[in-house]
């Protein structure tokens, strides 16, 4: 029988990016279990949610302790993906928000999963908890050395504390915790927002509005490997299931590429040729991200299935099909 049989399952931020795609995936396969996505619509939107029996829209604002404790009340498993995020330009303009109401976020729900005596609790994560210049591949050893990465810090610190409460209420209160931390998760349902989006949807978005020059920042030599957001969602699901044991785990691919390579690759996906500049100027954030997925595939089975190629496609023409609404 599947771990998710007859399980009554809290998906925080479950009508957002991430979390409906995990809703997707709980329901697949003719799954038994009833899902409750706690969303507070800001970034969210209803019709990211399937209309299928077994799950529903609970909207609430967990910043409130006492909606988070209506939420987890009577869950046996909670995944928390409900986060407030951001790209470069957002969270070096403001650390402190990032910081504190992420940190409000986990802090409720970490609180409403003890007192509701929830089974089982998912964190996610960050691969922003990692120092600027860490190992690469990132072992998950170096989660807590040095400090995160300046560009997006607030957002790091926060992830970083969410882990350690976790950690914290597991030695004090034996919650069992599944901690997974995700690189750069991209696909369908991102955030498409240019004031706060990551790489990817910002390219995407411009490349395909028709900006020419395309300006970038940093110098384009700086290195991602990208998660497409199924393989996202099922790493979450997988690590819930096999790897519960309060002990983190990378989530992420091995295709390593640079920024001004995956810019190509959208261009000749999208079909333009426009003009690239790049701002050595402006900041380029990590140097190089990339994890180290042995554990995962030790631990949890867990390995990337898409390519970034197919990956990007399927993004390009989700965010054609939405017609580049605003």
């Amino acid at each position: 029988m599947s771990f998710w049989e007859g399980k009554r399952v809290l998906v925080t931020g479950g009508a957002g990016f991430i979390g409906s795609h995990v809703v997707d995936l709980l329901l697949a396969a003719g799954r038994k279990v009833e899902i409750t996505a706690a969303d507070d619509l800001s970034s969210g939107r209803r019709e990211n949610l399937p209309k299928a029996p077994g799950a529903r829209l609970k909207v609430a604002d967990l910043r409130d302790p006492k909606a988070c404790c209506k939420a987890c009340k009577g869950q046996d498993v909670v995944l928390h993906l409900a986060a407030r995020v951001g790209g470069i330009a957002y969270n070096l303009a403001h650390p402190g928000s990032m910081f504190r109401d992420n940190m409000t976020l986990a802090g409720n729900m970490l609180e409403a999963a003890r007192l509701a005596r929830v089974e089982r609790f998912v964190v996610v994560s960050s691969a922003c908890v990692y120092p600027r210049f860490c190992t690469v591949p990132t072992p998950e050893t170096e989660g807590f050395s040095g400090w995160p990465e300046p560009t997006n810090e607030g957002y790091g610190w926060a992830k970083r504390m969410l882990e350690f409460q976790a950690m914290s209420y597991h030695k004090e209160f034996g919650m069992k915790f599944a901690l997974a931390r995700p690189y750069n998760t991209y696909g369908p349902r991102d955030h498409f927002e240019l004031e706060n989006c990551h790489v990817i949807p910002a390219l995407i978005r411009r490349v395909l509005s028709g900006e020419d020059p395309v300006r970038v920042w940093g110098d384009g030599k700086q290195t991602r490997a990208f998660l497409y957001v199924e393989d996202a969602a099922r790493g979450l699901l997988e690590t819930a299931e096999r790897w519960a044991e309060c002990d983190p785990v990378n989530l992420g691919s091995e295709e390593e590429i640079t920024i001004a390579e995956l810019l190509r690759m959208i261009l000749e996906l999208c079909g333009r040729k426009p003009k690239v500049e790049f701002d050595a100027s402006k900041p380029s954030g990590q140097p190089r991200r990339n994890c180290d997925t042995s554990k995962a595939l030790e631990k949890v089975g867990f390995k990337a299935r898409f390519s970034l190629r197919e990956g990007l496609a399927r993004t390009i023409d989700w965010w054609r099909k939405q017609g580049e609404r605003p």
